[in-house]
């Protein structure tokens, strides 16, 4: 096997958190490739050096190695044409709509997510992950729910269902790359936070439960809810 790919785990090696690792490995089935999903730490960082760099999602493919989960996709895409196409949207607007999840909805879910997935790394990872974590936003972790705002997480998640309307998907009739990236930030939900925060969303959590019958790899992993 040729594809491998490193991404972010828990102390649980089934407790796979990154809403960006989740979009590399649901292109990874989505175009019908056999590849190894590795889990990696915070403190795995020799295991991907050969990226030049010290975050994951890390694709390798034979000699090539690959990170960012945008590059990666569109790597795929050309790569290997044969496969289901991942931008049945068009690429650009696939581009638009990730920039959407990583400026609007992910900002407002880690206020959330951060304190809980704490607790879920190894005692090692806890060092890094808290001091890395903390830096960026200029506060402890347990003084994230204090930033945390609901009706601002429900007013983006009311933007992404009037966008679904009535679609299947957000790229159509058959699921792109703009679902791969919103199911990135939901699975990153499902792993770390045990409330389900599309329970007041029928329109998306439908959505969710139709992707989420595609890719049947997902039982494998650990959720707190299904989806």
């Amino acid at each position: 096997m040729s594809l491998i790919l490193f991404e972010l785990a828990g102390a649980s090696p089934e407790r796979r958190f990154s809403p960006f690792c989740w979009r590399s490995h649901l292109a990874l089935w989505h175009k019908g490739l056999d590849f190894d999903a590795r889990p990696w730490r915070y403190n795995d960082k020799a295991l991907i050096a050969a990226s030049g760099q010290g975050k994951v999602p890390v694709l390798c493919d034979g000699d090539k190695v690959l990170h960012e989960s945008w590059d990666i996709a569109c790597y795929l895409e050309e790569q290997y044409p044969n496969g289901p196409s991942l931008f049945p949207e068009g690429q650009a607007a696939a581009k638009a709509f990730m920039d959407s999840c990583n400026c609007d909805l992910n900002p407002c879910l880690r206020w959330f997510l951060l304190p809980v997935i704490h607790g879920l790394l190894t005692p090692g990872d806890q060092v890094y992950f808290r001091a890395s974590r903390e830096a960026q936003i200029g506060m402890a972790l347990e003084h994230c729910p204090q930033q945390a705002d609901r009706s601002a997480l429900n007013k983006v998640l009311d933007g992404f269902a009037n966008r679904l309307g009535d679609q299947a998907f957000f790229a159509g009739a058959e699921p792109g790359y703009s679902d791969f990236s919103l199911m990135g930030s939901v699975l990153w939900g499902a792993a770390a936070w045990p409330e389900d925060f599309l329970a007041a969303q029928p329109l998306l959590r439908a959505w969710r439960a139709r992707l989420a019958a595609l890719f049947p790899g997902l039982a494998h992993f650990r959720f707190y809810y299904p989806l």
